[in-house]
């Protein structure tokens, strides 16, 4: 039997098996006497059975109360799956978002969107931690490449609302809490990809997405850089760490009194990493994709640009670009760092449009889930070759 491990996967129940896949044993009584021979060491731990199934959670007594429970249910990190009938995702817990922060608290101000520069060590910080714990499968051949859309079965109409949270050298962006409590208040999904450094810089509300039902968190890198200008070790930095500091502010949350308070299972509701990624700048290199598709994470592009980084695209033209474009399977861009200057004001144009026209709000797994995807093997805006002038910057930058 092989050694406990911290080179972890996840222990999951059924209803999340389209992340994590389903990885059966039958050994219950084997665990338990694993545990009484290790002991229960206070931090997060997982152990590696005979027949390669991996199981954890904060402690061995947890593995032991879950898996003795409910036995033939050990799970394991994966890519993902596309049988509609495991297209069950979660993405938070409702019991800990209330559990842990009052209304007026999610609500949040119209100064988390101001940005502001920094100076000094501040401006390129560095993770506390470089590398995750928790790892995800290799890529199937069919996600390794840049996923545009998806071709959804059975005539549905997904789509996938998705806000970026970049956040470059040298500044602190913002929040626009205006987007979020409106996609509270009338429940709708969505998902933000989110810079390492953004991450850093914004921890309470980055744990406050992580814990809300309706949102997914995607990996935007750690610092906004080109990734078609990075070497495989730059690559490898930006992807990583982003993922370790992710993992940090889960296990920040989980030892939060309000969180300990809940089930372990509200708790496991939440993704220990992210399981998407989207690049910086929308540039990639053949080198990075397939650093992404060795760590299992789907390079997620767009199908519906809506300009709303531009100073001068109002509400009006950003709700305009998104029903003249959406089609079923469509992967909507825009931005909630500040940078997207009206697309709060264009929610209220376009969803409640979009849903009376019979579109589902989905999160970008639950989309991939939905049908065949449609990736190419090159990153671009809207036609091939339409970012080059992105390589000027040498690395680093701002969107």
């Amino acid at each position: 039997m092989a050694a406990p491990s911290r080179h972890f996967d996840s222990k999951r129940t059924k209803r999340n098996q389209l992340q994590y896949g389903i990885a059966a044993t039958k050994r219950p009584l084997i665990v338990f006497v694993i545990l009484i021979a290790v002991g229960f060491p206070a931090d997060g731990v997982s152990i590696v059975l005979a027949d390669e199934t991996t199981i954890a959670a904060p402690n061995l007594k947890d593995i032991a109360e879950t898996v003795i429970a409910q036995p033939g249910e050990a799970v394991g990190m994966q890519a993902p799956v596309t049988d509609p009938e495991e297209a069950q995702l979660t993405f938070g817990s409702q019991a800990i978002l209330d559990r842990c922060w009052s209304p007026k608290e999610l609500e949040g101000s119209s100064q988390d969107k101001w940005i502001t520069k920094s100076v000094g060590a501040k401006s390129r910080p560095f993770p506390e931690k470089t590398l995750p714990k928790n790892t995800l499968k290799t890529l199937p051949a069919e996600f390794q490449n840049s996923i545009r859309s998806v071709k959804p079965r059975d005539n549905l109409k997904p789509v996938a609302l998705t806000f970026d949270l970049c956040e470059g050298a040298g500044e602190i962006t913002g929040y626009d809490a205006d987007i979020v409590n409106y996609l509270r208040r009338n429940q709708v999904k969505a998902t933000f990809f989110v810079s390492g450094k953004w991450m850093l810089s914004h921890s309470e509300k980055t744990m406050q997405l992580m814990a809300d039902p309706l949102f997914e968190i995607g990996n935007h890198g750690w610092a906004h850089r080109n990734f078609r200008t990075l070497d495989t070790q730059r690559i490898g930095e930006e992807v990583l760490w982003t993922q370790a500091q992710y993992e940090l502010l889960w296990e920040e949350l989980a030892a939060k009194p309000c969180a300990k308070s809940v089930s372990l299972e509200e708790l496991l509701k939440i993704p220990k990493v992210p399981l998407t990624f989207r690049f910086p700048f929308g540039t990639c290199s053949k080198e990075a994709l397939d650093f992404l598709a060795r760590s299992g994470l789907p390079a997620v592009q767009w199908r519906v640009v809506t300009g709303d980084a531009a100073l001068r695209q109002p509400a009006s033209g950003i709700s305009r670009e998104i029903l003249e474009k959406t089609r079923p399977g469509s992967i909507i861009i825009c931005h909630a760092n500040g940078r997207g200057h009206a697309t709060a004001e264009a929610l209220p144009l376009f969803i409640p449009k979009l849903l009376q026209s019979g579109y589902q709000f989905v999160t970008i797994s639950e989309l991939l889930a939905s049908g065949s995807v449609s990736a190419v093997s090159e990153c671009y805006e809207t036609k091939p070759g339409d970012n080059l002038r992105y390589d000027r910057i040498s690395g680093v930058g701002k969107k």
